[in-house]
């Protein structure tokens, strides 16, 4: 695992000294410019990631009430499944689940962010270097979410044996973060922009099979539950979607008052 991320390192380092050679000052990932424009992005998405989810005139409310009411009766069956999961393990399994823990590693994945968005800049391509971007920024927004997720619910791993109802919360123990995956979200994240970006159908099914791959690799250790993977790849769906609209928007999306039913409430608008 070490050498794996020391070889990220050093690729990125490499990359990124040949990019600064050739591109912009102000897309530099280091310059005052870039750091501020991309502080005001992630403000924003971050602040559409957290209000989208209830959204009425849109009809995104009733699809994470739909999420809720998935995960609740999903994880009526957690210990079931995490039995019938455990029943598939075998030496060449357990050593193809472990690469998939690997690949669904999120610090791998802001490697990889930063290795396309340095590409892109290399290579003189506003597509990849943007399609870097929006990776990154996804991958932060369901990294952070299931971050503050994890420690607010505080639900017991698999592997402690406490079974599935079990839940400390805030108790900041690497135990008791099993809900949600943040290898699955992270995946789930990449997996909608690189969908979104590509346009192509075999891409987006093979990112994500990838990304599911990874939620059943993290059940197989014994690390989740189903229904926090199940969690993770919603909060990661959403990551992605939030990012590559906003990017499509132009950075104009915006939260304003706005009234539904008689109430007041806020919602995101955007020029397209």
């Amino acid at each position: 695992m070490v050498r794996h991320l020391m070889g990220a390192m050093v690729a990125a380092s490499v990359l990124v000294t040949l990019t600064a050679a050739t591109a912009a000052a102000e897309d530099m990932p280091w310059s005052g410019e870039f750091l501020g424009r991309e502080a005001r992005t992630l403000r924003d998405e971050a602040a559409a990631f957290v209000t989208a989810p209830f959204g009425i005139d849109n009809g995104a409310l009733w699809g994470t009430l739909a999420v809720a009411g998935a995960v609740g009766v999903l994880s009526q069956f957690d210990e079931d499944i995490r039995d019938e999961v455990a029943g598939t393990r075998g030496r060449t399994l357990d050593r193809v689940t472990d690469a998939g823990s690997l690949v669904g590693n999120p610090v791998i994945h802001l490697g990889v962010a930063g290795a396309v968005y340095g590409g892109g800049l290399l290579a003189g391509s506003p597509r990849w270097r943007d399609t870097g971007l929006m990776m990154g920024e996804a991958a932060l927004l369901a990294d952070a979410a299931t971050l503050v997720l994890k420690q607010a619910i505080g639900r017991a791993r698999p592997l402690t044996g406490k079974g599935s109802g079990t839940f400390r919360p805030l108790s900041f123990a690497s135990d008791y973060d099993s809900m949600p995956s943040m290898h699955t979200a992270s995946s789930f994240a990449l997996a909608s922009v690189i969908t979104s970006t590509s346009g192509s159908v075999p891409v987006g099914v093979a990112s994500y099979a990838t990304a599911a791959f990874v939620g059943f690799s993290r059940m197989q250790e014994g690390k989740h539950w189903a229904s926090d993977v199940l969690l993770g790849a919603a909060i990661g769906e959403l990551a992605g979607r939030i990012v590559t609209r906003y990017h499509a928007s132009g950075g104009n999306l915006v939260l304003v008052p706005a009234v539904a039913d008689g109430a007041a409430t806020l919602a995101l608008v955007g020029k397209f």
